[in-house]
């Protein structure tokens, strides 16, 4: 029986993580599976292709071991508990397969849109909802904190000795619930931390016609002139 969709992509996944992406082609995947490059051509336009569908398909897989394991009872907890197992699973990866090659960055940010993009839009909204946070635009919140996670990850493949990953959970939870105010020692009024909210005042209202100003507010009163000219005589 001829090989599906789903097995291809993932013939050339095992073949990609194992010898890297420039280096598998699409005849290897044929010959791995025993089946003609027309079969394959009949699923995917070319490598790209196969290589989009097999990310999707493993991160739909992520997606389903971390859903299941969320416990946190906030929203926020759960969005941070999603960036620790993304980042975990990532590590693993790295160690199993020491030559792994990245993905082309575009590509795989689409593919993090489209799966785990979406978890975390829902729980964002879900904190919203709650009234745990504010979060004035849920996708480009999603976008920022994905983009975190991704750099977080580029910079464990290209240093493994590195520990990002503290440093990614505290980015995250600033990004989605803004950082703590920081009282300078002089005592002036602090300003808030990069990344926090800021609360803008508004200002008074104008006053209405025929309404004299607001009580408790000074209002200057005319200054009176040096000379005051009446028919024409000065007088001091």
């Amino acid at each position: 029986m001829p090989a599906n969709r789903d097995e291809i992509a993932a013939a050339f996944l095992r073949r990609a993580l194992r010898y890297g992406f420039r280096r598998t082609s699409v005849e290897d995947v044929a010959r791995a599976l025993r089946i003609s490059k027309k079969t394959i051509y009949e699923h995917f336009a070319g490598k790209d292709a196969m290589l989009e569908y097999a990310l999707t398909l493993a991160a739909l897989e992520q997606r389903r071991r971390v859903e299941v394991r969320l416990t946190e009872a906030t929203a926020l907890g759960r969005v941070l508990q999603v960036t620790r197992m993304a980042l975990a699973d990532a590590r693993a990866g790295f160690a199993q397969n020491p030559g792994l090659e990245l993905a082309d960055p575009e590509v795989q940010a689409q593919v993090n849109d489209r799966v785990h993009g979406s978890l975390v839009r829902d729980l964002l909204e879900q904190g919203v909802a709650a009234g745990e946070f504010h979060v004035a635009d849920v996708d480009m919140t999603s976008r920022f904190v994905q983009a975190v996670g991704m750099e977080a990850i580029r910079q464990m493949h290209d240093d493994p000795q590195s520990r990002p990953e503290e440093a990614c959970v505290e980015a995250v939870r600033r990004l989605v619930a803004g950082g703590p105010m920081v009282r300078p020692p002089s005592g002036r009024p602090a300003a808030p931390a990069e990344g926090a909210a800021v609360r803008v005042a508004a200002p008074d209202p104008p006053a209405q016609a025929g309404r004299g100003p607001r009580r408790g507010r000074r209002v200057p009163r005319p200054r009176r002139a040096e000379h005051e000219e009446s028919d024409g005589d000065v007088t001091r």
